[in-house]
């Protein structure tokens, strides 16, 4: 699914990069900027259709988080639409919302306009347990660092199939079971800590003195726009696009799972204790 052609588009809106905002799963006024019909999808009879708006709560799906899914429903007509994936556009700060409609409720062409205002609602318990996934890879994150691996962060996978989080550098073969054992206490201990998140904007320069400490020479001038966000969990700070919970004591169901070391990186696996 690719982000909508719109070069007269203003920036979307993206709700969730702020604290409170990473919070709303509802929005109602929202403008659209962009409706695009796709095709047919001849096996479950439903219209494809991509929006783009100017301001959205959906968190559209990343490198390490999926996206977010739920309705949108045109104020104008009340007709409702399913949307099955976000995705957002870095080139033009477009967010595009790809959606389905039952063909037999969709008026034929479909009447969606630009300038029409629809109320957008994401699955709330879908952004719960997808924020309680990438929460989690932090706080692993926390728990190397407080147990003195100051291993520079390589990347996180924070979808529900196989969490876990990279870094560059290696685990001595006789230790790495002993760190797993080390990372489930420490990862329960700052559960029970009940550490607040942070998420908060800072400068390039900020990023540099404030964060380098533990992100080991992080090129923060990768960033285009001069701020870049942060989040905190359980004290551990890193650049992060991604929605989160409000403290690590919401965090109790997870765990760390194992540990593999290969070509000079080292995988820490994390997940639901049920599982």
């Amino acid at each position: 699914m690719a982000a909508l052609v719109c070069q007269d588009c203003t920036p979307t809106e993206r709700i969730y990069l702020t604290y409170e905002g990473n919070f709303i799963t509802s929005k109602a006024g929202c403008k659209v900027l962009l409706s695009q019909t796709i095709e047919q999808d001849g096996e479950t009879s439903a219209t494809l259709v991509d929006l783009a708006f100017d301001v959205s709560p959906f968190h559209p799906q990343g490198g390490v988080q999926p996206s977010d899914v739920g309705k949108i429903t045109v104020e104008r007509t009340g007709l409702e639409l399913t949307v099955k994936k976000a995705t957002f556009s870095f080139e033009m700060n477009v967010v595009t919302h790809h959606c389905s409609v039952a063909t037999a409720v969709a008026a034929a062409p479909l009447d969606i306009q630009v300038g029409d205002t629809c109320t957008l609602d994401v699955d709330a318990e879908t952004r719960a347990l997808y924020s309680k996934y990438h929460t989690a890879g932090h706080l692993v994150d926390s728990a190397m660092f407080r147990l003195g691996y100051e291993f520079p962060p390589e990347k996180g996978y924070h979808f529900p199939d196989a969490p876990c989080v990279e870094y560059k550098g290696m685990v001595e073969a006789d230790k790495r079971q002993e760190l797993v054992g080390k990372l489930k206490e420490e990862f329960e201990v700052l559960v029970n800590e009940e550490i607040p998140t942070t998420i908060c904007m800072r400068t390039k320069e900020e990023c540099e003195v404030e964060l380098n400490r533990t992100q080991k020479n992080f090129d923060f001038d990768m960033f285009k726009d001069p701020e870049v966000r942060i989040v905190g969990v359980a004290n551990f700070k890193c650049p992060c696009g991604g929605t989160h919970v409000r403290s690590t004591k919401e965090l109790s169901e997870f765990t760390v799972t194992g540990i593999k070391c290969k070509k000079g990186i080292t995988k820490i696996k994390y997940d639901l204790k049920s599982k």
